[in-house]
């Protein structure tokens, strides 16, 4: 399959996505639309569970990274990135529930959910914790560094439910100085 028709093919996953949810898209509906076999799709990935996560995170689906540069620049110029960050999109929004509800249903959905786009994005914070560490920056504590990660994609994605507005670049920084700063600044471990 080229390029192209891949995009073309994954376009239309995320569409059907949108209109009728994961629990009610089928291969045969991907397959019609798309006018490709179902076989084609199968094939290259396995089933429903494979072709939505592919369409979610290849080709133009793919996220840039949260943090640019973060081998150059200081903890709190990545916080600002971070708080700079453009909103998520409506659409991004109600994708990113709809992928939650099925991940609650499906556990072979919820597998592949974690490996494929939250695990990802986990590491990616953690890796600009464990970069400040290594500069001595702050004390390393990678289990802490983990749910630190939790917390601000937890509070990216729900902020806009939890509140009734949209998280503004104020409000992500009031995060990193109010609770994630203060965190790592306090820990009970050493340094190793």
């Amino acid at each position: 399959m080229s390029p192209a028709r891949r995009a073309e093919l994954f376009g239309t996953v995320r569409e059907l996505l949108m209109e009728v949810g994961y629990e009610r898209l089928t291969i045969d509906a991907v397959a019609a639309r798309a006018r490709t076999s179902k076989a084609t799709l199968y094939r290259q990935w396995g089933g429903k569970s494979g072709l939505v996560m592919a369409a979610l995170t290849q080709g133009d689906a793919r996220h840039p990274p949260l943090v640019q540069n973060v081998e150059e620049i200081s903890l709190d110029e990545a916080f600002a990135q971070l708080a700079r960050a453009d909103r998520m999109s409506d659409r991004d929004l109600r994708m990113g529930f709809m992928l939650l509800h099925a991940a609650s249903t499906d556990p072979d959905f919820a597998a592949a959910l974690r490996k494929e786009i939250i695990v990802p994005l986990v590491d990616e914070l953690v890796a600009v914790f464990e970069t400040a560490a290594d500069r001595g920056t702050i004390v390393r504590d990678s289990p802490l560094f983990a749910r630190l990660a939790h917390v601000i994609l937890t509070d990216i994605a729900f902020y806009p439910l939890l509140n009734g507005q949209e998280g503004s670049q104020a409000d992500r920084e009031e995060l990193f100085r109010t609770v994630i700063r203060p965190a790592l600044s306090f820990t009970g471990r050493s340094n190793p």
